[in-house]
């Protein structure tokens, strides 16, 4: 690549970074090691490199490039040239408008040490080169986290990533596989990279993640160049792996371990950050108690889990020591949490808890159940410093047959007052939802009752899946099925909605003044940033125009536009302080 996007190790700055180490002797001494090693990852959005890019147009896009996140190595370039995609945000109302996929990468390439000149009259030997690495991460921030420990654990043992997966001898492929539909994409991208066993110089490969889980031995007889599969639970067993398959165990040993479901929550565990520097994701719990009839999520992730809140509260202050400003909480039930620990803590206790660590300004939750919230959950939401006032709580429907069938374990009309709850007790708060179209038995007027449902409540951010049914949940036999055709064209209404409401809604906002995160640049002198009521990656921007800004900053600025799903604003340093709205 002619101009590499800069990636960081998340250990801090130029020289001195090194891994985000777990605590005790043996982090200490790990990050020691690696303070004189570059090696990351990072994932992009776009093509070309770039780290996220949408254009400005008549639809109302807007180009945006995302801040460069750290120490001067190269990114990793998938295969023939093109981005292997982390799976896009299914069904955003963004894509009522056209858009494509949103692809993402990961990997960096260390920098090689200095050359051994040749002595007259003595010999020399080289010493061995470090083996190259190239991986690739399809799925979500979850799977992001788990990619973030085994690039860890790889850049521990020795490994370096290298820019273009042709140059690499070991490659790991980090699967999705919660829908028929990810799964199909994870396969693609093992057949691309599996092709380079013939056309490259790639010894291993190594498929993990969620597909490895759920498909297992198969996937050995499906790819025959495929090295090793290792499940969800799996996921510390990479580096052995790896370092068998370049010392001569390729081809030889084929092995599949998914023994038992799991994911990375491992205080312990080094890990090499793939996000922007001022954004980290912090996995709170793994698995979910929840059994929904159309999700496969506890069969590839197992049963709730939950880290203790010491070692959150531990880990969210390394973060923020490394610069981290936004810290963005994760699991398959953040609602959940705490519920498998001794004395019981709560999402409540971990948001006062984390409310005190000095150093981050945002706190964002993501992937909240409803059937967990309380009114104390609400009211610390609502009191505490950090935590921005956005929810992300997938609905899946409002219909209360649907509802049923789907295992939801709450009513329509449970679900209608809690969403009122949160709005009036968590002051400008946005809300973003998931919806399921198509699910068996969904009538018309099943799918109308939840048509006026987003038409009243207004939500700010709007996911829609059209059902794809999944083998090993109880919804396969569910009948009568929707036509697939009826599915694809609900799911398509329903987005056509949201893109409307969320135009009117936007516009509204002419002139407000807002607080915003700036992540980058976006290019002809524009910054992308988000305000509070905005997730990176997955939700609209805003596009600010100004000057003295910089990645990580925040900034007050004025709106002066605004399309279907983001706003445009610039810094005027003129205008008075105002009341600042939070989203």
């Amino acid at each position: 690549m002619a101009h590499p996007r800069r990636l960081r190790v998340g250990g801090g700055d130029g020289a001195r970074g090194g891994l985000l180490e777990g605590q005790g002797h043996a982090g200490r001494a790990a990050a020691a090691r690696h303070r004189r090693r570059a090696a990351g990852a990072r994932r992009g959005r776009g093509s070309g490199g770039r780290l996220h890019e949408r254009r400005a147009g008549a639809g109302g896009g807007a180009h945006r490039r995302h801040a460069q996140p750290g120490l001067d190595v190269a990114p990793a370039a998938p295969p023939q040239g093109r981005l292997l995609a982390r799976r896009a945000p299914h069904g955003s109302a963004r894509a009522a408008r056209g858009g494509g996929a949103v692809q993402r990468q990961q990997g960096a390439r260390g920098a090689r040490g200095p050359a051994l000149a040749a002595a007259t009259g003595l010999r020399v030997t080289a010493p061995r080169p470090a083996p190259a690495l190239a991986f690739v991460t399809l799925g979500c921030p979850k799977n992001t986290v788990d990619s973030e420990h085994m690039l860890g654990l790889l850049a521990r043992d020795g490994f370096r990533t290298v820019a273009d997966p042709r140059e690499a001898d070991v490659a790991v492929v980090n699967t999705c596989a919660f829908l028929q539909s990810a799964a199909r994409e994870s396969r693609r991208a093992i057949a691309e990279v599996a092709a380079l066993k013939t056309t490259g110089r790639l010894r291993g490969l190594i498929v993990a993640g969620c597909l490895a889980q759920r498909a297992g031995e198969r996937l050995l007889e499906e790819f025959p160049a495929v090295d090793a599969v290792l499940g969800t639970g799996q996921w510390r067993d990479v580096a052995a792996v790896a370092r068998h398959l370049v010392d001569g165990g390729a081809g030889r040993h084929r092995l599949a371990r998914t023994e038992f479901p799991g994911g990375a929550l491992d205080a312990l565990a080094p890990r090499a950050l793939s996000t922007p520097r001022h954004i980290a994701y912090l996995k709170i719990s793994e698995g979910c108690d929840h059994r929904c009839t159309f999700c496969i999520i506890p069969r590839l992730r197992g049963d709730q889990r939950s880290r203790p809140v010491a070692d959150l509260v531990a880990e969210a202050e390394r973060l923020a020591g490394l610069g981290v400003r936004e810290l963005n909480l994760i699991g398959q039930d953040t609602t959940g949490y705490g519920a498998d620990l001794p004395g019981r803590p709560s999402l409540a206790d971990l948001l006062e808890a984390l409310d005190r660590v000095e150093g981050l300004d945002w706190i964002r939750v993501q992937y909240t159940y409803p059937r967990l919230w309380s009114d104390r959950l609400i009211e610390t939401w609502a009191r505490a410093r950090r935590v921005v006032p956005y929810v992300d709580m997938p609905l899946q429907h409002i219909a209360q047959d649907m509802l049923r069938a789907m295992g939801r374990a709450m009513t329509e009309r449970d679900t209608r007052a809690l969403v009122r709850r949160i709005k009036q007790g968590i002051p400008g708060v946005a809300f973003r939802t998931n919806f399921i179209v198509g699910f068996p038995g969904e009538t018309e007027a099943h799918f109308e009752t939840l048509c006026r449902f987003v038409e009243e409540e207004g939500f700010d951010h709007v996911v829609v899946f059209a059902y794809e049914r999944e083998p090993e949940t109880p919804s396969w036999g569910m009948t009568p099925r929707v036509h697939l055709n009826t599915r694809r064209a609900r799911r398509a209404r329903l987005l056509a909605l949201q893109q409307r409401l969320s135009r009117e809604r936007l516009a509204r906002r002419l002139g407000e003044r807002l607080e915003v995160m700036v992540d980058g640049p976006a290019g002809r002198g524009q910054w992308a940033a988000r305000h509070a009521g905005q997730a990176f990656e997955v939700d609209g921007g805003v596009v600010v125009e100004g000057a003295g800004l910089a990645p990580g900053r925040r900034a007050h600025v004025r709106v002066t536009g605004s399309a279907a799903y983001d706003l445009f604003a610039r810094t005027e340093a003129s205008v008075p302080l105002l009341p600042l709205s939070r989203g």
